[in-house]
C-alpha cells in the first residue's frame, strides 16, 4: 500500500473489516498519527501484523511494538492478530499490558514462551493479562507443577484449562490439585487420575469438594479399563451420592458384584452411563435379581439413553477380533432383559446385532417386543420369524404384531435363505400385520416355486423388493394379478431376475426392473 493511496484512504471516516500491516507500515502510520496527518477516525475489525522476511534488530522490533501501542490508542481496533508475527515474545509485553480492546490473538509459540517468562518475573499484572488473552485455556501448552501452581495462586478468579496428555505430571499431582479443583478444568483426564482423585476425596470424607472435582472433570467420571476393588467401588459410590447429573464411563471396567449393586442404587445422580455389552449384562442381571433391584431398572434404561445395546457397537475401541466375536445370550440372559424392559419407555431400543440367542431366550423376549424398537442381525431375525407360529392362534397373531411393530413396519430379509419354517413365519406375519409397509426379499434365491406360496400374502406390503433372485417369465401373470387386485402396492422391484419378456410390465408404473 503506497503512501499516497493510504493518505487518500484515511481522508474520510473509514471502517475496515480487515487490515494487514507490515512492520514498516506500522511505523509509517504512527508517524502520521504523531504529525496529525490521520485526520479522520479509523475503525478496524481485525488488524493483522504480517510476517517479515528480513530479520530486524530487537531495538527496531521494540520500536514497532511501541508504535503499534500508540496506534491502538488512536484507532478503534477490535482484534489484533499476531499469529504470523516473528516479534520475540518478550517484546510483546507492552501490548499485553494495554487496557481494554483490542483482544489479542497470539501464536502458540508466543504463549508458550510468555508462560515461562511470567513465571520468571513473577509479575501478577502481566500474568493476569496473559491469562486473559488466552481466556485461561492452556490446553495446547506444556506446563510443570511449579508454573501451574504459580498461575493458580496469582489468578484466583481465573479458571485454567489444561490438557493431561500434554502434562503427564498431573497424573502424580492429584492430591496437590485438590485445593484448586474449583478453578481448574482437566481435558482428557485418564481413568487413573480420576480414580486417584475420587479416592483422595473419599479418604478425606471431603464431600463438599465433589462438585468442584466434577467441574474439573467436565462432569465426566471416566473409569474405562480400570479394575476396581472394594475401596474403589466405595469411593465411586461416595462421589456419585454427592454429585448431580454426572456422566459415568465404565466400559471394560472390572467391578465387584457389590459395586455393581451400589452403582445401581445411585443412578438417580447419573445422567448418562456408558458400559460395554458384558458389563451391561451384569447390570441387567443385577436389576432382575430381586424385586428391590427391579426398581433400578427404569433408572438404568434412562442413563443408557433408553437403549439396551448388546451389539459390537459398544466395543468400538476393542481389537478387531474382539469386535466380531458374537455374544451368546442364554434363556436366563433374555429373561433378565425382559424383566428390565418391562420398565422401559415406548422409545426404548433393543440391539441384538452380533449376538447368538437361544430359541428359548427369544421366546421370552416376545413378551416385551411391543415395548421396544428392535435392531437385530439377519440370523436372529430369521429365528424370530421361525418362532412366530405357536399352538394358540391368538398368541401367534400377538407375536406377529409385536415383531412387526418392533421392526418399525420394515422387514429386511435380503441375502437370506428362506427355509420352510421361516416362510411359514413370514406368511403368518404378512397375514396378521397391517403395519408392514416394506418387505425386502432381494438376494434370497427365490425361484418361481418359492414365490408362488408367498405371492397371495403380499397384498398388504406397499414396497416389495424381489431383486436379484431367480424369478422367470412363469411368474409374470401372478405378479400382474397382485398389483391389479391390490392398489395399495405402489412399488415392486424386479431388478436382475431371469425375466426375458418385460413388455407386460411396461404398462404398470409400479414395476421397477430397468
Amino acid at each position: 500500500m503506497s503512501v499516497r493511496r493510504t493518505s487518500l484512504l484515511f481522508r474520510k471516516p473509514t471502517q475496515l473489516h480487515s487490515l494487514r500491516l507490515s512492520n514498516a507500515m506500522v511505523l509509517l502510520l504512527f508517524r502520521w498519527v504523531r504529525r496529525s496527518k490521520l485526520m479522520c477516525p479509523l475503525t478496524v475489525e481485525e488488524l493483522c501484523l504480517e510476517a517479515q522476511k528480513d530479520q530486524a534488530s530487537d531495538r527496531k522490533l521494540l520500536k514497532v511494538v511501541s508504535s503499534l501501542c500508540s496506534l491502538l490508542r488512536s484507532c478503534s481496533v477490535r482484534q489484533l492478530v499476531l499469529t504470523e508475527s516473528c516479534i520475540p515474545a518478550q517484546c510483546l509485553i507492552p501490548l499485553l499490558l494495554l487496557h481494554g480492546p483490542p483482544t489479542i490473538k497470539l501464536s502458540e509459540d508466543h504463549v508458550q514462551q510468555l508462560l515461562v517468562l511470567v513465571h520468571e518475573v513473577q509479575d501478577q499484572v502481566l500474568t493476569l493479562s496473559l491469562l486473559n488473552v488466552v481466556s485461561g485455556d492452556l490446553t495446547s501448552y506444556s506446563l510443570n507443577w511449579e508454573l501451574l501452581h504459580y498461575l493458580l495462586q496469582q489468578c484466583p478468579a481465573q479458571t485454567i484449562t489444561v490438557n493431561l496428555r500434554k502434562n503427564r505430571f498431573l497424573q502424580e499431582s492429584a492430591a496437590r490439585l485438590l485445593p484448586f479443583l474449583g478453578r481448574i478444568v482437566i481435558k482428557r483426564p485418564t481413568p487413573s487420575l480420576v480414580m486417584t482423585s475420587i479416592r483422595e476425596l473419599y479418604r478425606a470424607h471431603a464431600s463438599h469438594m465433589v462438585p468442584s472435582l466434577l467441574r474439573s472433570l467436565d462432569h465426566v467420571i471416566n473409569l474405562s479399563c480400570r479394575e476396581l476393588d472394594s475401596v474403589d467401588s466405595a469411593a465411586l459410590l461416595f462421589t456419585l451420592r454427592h454429585s448431580d447429573g454426572v456422566k459415568v464411563n465404565l466400559r471394560w471396567a472390572s467391578i465387584p458384584a457389590e459395586g455393581t449393586r451400589s452403582i445401581l442404587s445411585a443412578l438417580d445422580r447419573v445422567s448418562e452411563l456408558s458400559v460395554d455389552r458384558n458389563q451391561l449384562l451384569r447390570f441387567i442381571h443385577c436389576c432382575a435379581a430381586s424385586d428391590a433391584q427391579q426398581e433400578a431398572a427404569s433408572g438404568l434404561l434412562r442413563t443408557l439413553q433408553h437403549r439396551l445395546d448388546l451389539s459390537c457397537q459398544s466395543c468400538v475401541d476393542l481389537q478387531e477380533e474382539d469386535q466380531t466375536e458374537p455374544l451368546s445370550l442364554t434363556a436366563d440372559d433374555c429373561r433378565a432383559a425382559s424383566i428390565v424392559l418391562k420398565h422401559c419407555s415406548p422409545d426404548t431400543q433393543l440391539h441384538l446385532q452380533d449376538c447368538e440367542v437361544e430359541d428359548g431366550g427369544l421366546d421370552l423376549l416376545f413378551s416385551v417386543l411391543d415395548r421396544v424398537r428392535l435392531r437385530v442381525s439377519k440370523s436372529v431375525l430369521l429365528q424370530l420369524l421361525s418362532l412366530l407360529p405357536v399352538h394358540s392362534e391368538r398368541d401367534t397373531v400377538r407375536r406377529a404384531e409385536s415383531l412387526c411393530g418392533a421392526l418399525g413396519g420394515e422387514l429386511d430379509l435380503s441375502h437370506s435363505t428362506l427355509d420352510q419354517r421361516v416362510c411359514g413365519g413370514l406368511v403368518q406375519m404378512l397375514d396378521s400385520c397391517e403395519g408392514l409397509t416394506e418387505l425386502d426379499l432381494s438376494h434370497c434365491q427365490l425361484s418361481d416355486q418359492l414365490l408362488l406360496p408367498l405371492i397371495t400374502h403380499l397384498h398388504k406390503v406397499q414396497v416389495l423388493d424381489l431383486s436379484h433372485n431367480q424369478i422367470t417369465d412363469a411368474s409374470t401373470d401372478v405378479l400382474l394379478q397382485l398389483i391389479s387386485i391390490h392398489s395399495s402396492i405402489h412399488t415392486v422391484r424386479l431388478f436382475s431376475n431371469d425375466i426375458v419378456d418385460r413388455r407386460p410390465f411396461e404398462k404398470h408404473k409400479q414395476f421397477e426392473m430397468w
